[in-house]
């Protein structure tokens, strides 16, 4: 299992060493955009996440949680993300925006929100690369006491990825059910030293063991 940090829960006037500080030790960075209507807002746009592609190599993930994502999921793939997330709830054609975030090169990933049955996509699954499943309310709370179940309901045949007040205490399992990405917020950016958090938390993830 490895790890996505979400720049939602960094310090925005810090963002640039944070950055640096735990690129070294993540898979991903997680980027959310919420429109203040299906999330509380959250500002984020394509000049930021351009300047973050050129500052360094990891890998971007786009989440998503907006009304309308089409136009938004299109833009943001063609910068050359890894991956785009959009939410199945907006009620946005599943099948036909895959193809144009694959179009553009980015993976395409159907997010789910914490309340959302993973019975209501099983007709989808053929038409995205992952699967995106909140594990607590989208724009912050606590972790659903739902989500392990949730994830043992999830097709095996597809990338799982999990977004929502994770912590170490998750790990063990999120691995069990085979999990491929834990988004890490809260966990990561608030330690005081969130370089050596970082390693301690991909090395957690991973079952590596840790040489000090």
């Amino acid at each position: 299992m490895k790890l996505s940090a979400s720049l939602y829960a960094a310090n925005p006037f810090r963002l640039a060493h944070s950055v640096a500080a735990v690129a070294p030790h993540v898979g991903s960075f997680h980027i959310d955009v919420m429109d203040g209507r299906f999330a509380p807002a959250f500002g984020c746009d394509e000049r930021l996440v351009s300047g973050l592609m050129r500052e360094c190599d990891v890998p971007i993930d786009m989440h998503l949680m907006i009304c309308d994502p089409a136009s938004w999921a299109v833009r943001f793939a063609g910068l050359g993300v890894r991956s785009v997330a959009f939410h199945f709830e907006s009620g946005v054609d599943v099948e036909k925006l895959a193809v144009e975030i694959r179009r553009e090169g980015a993976l395409a990933n159907l997010a789910l929100r914490h309340t959302t049955p993973v019975e209501q996509i099983a007709g989808m699954l053929a038409a995205v690369d992952g699967i995106l499943l909140l594990t607590a309310p989208a724009g912050g709370g606590g972790f659903d006491a739902n989500a392990f179940q949730r994830l043992a309901s999830l097709p095996r045949n597809l990338p799982a990825i999990v977004d929502g007040n994770i912590d170490q205490t998750h790990f063990d399992r999120l691995r069990r059910q085979e999990v491929d990405l834990a988004v890490i917020g809260k966990a990561l950016f608030s330690h005081a030293d969130i370089e050596r958090q970082a390693q301690d938390l991909a090395a957690a993830a991973s079952c590596r063991e840790q040489v000090d």
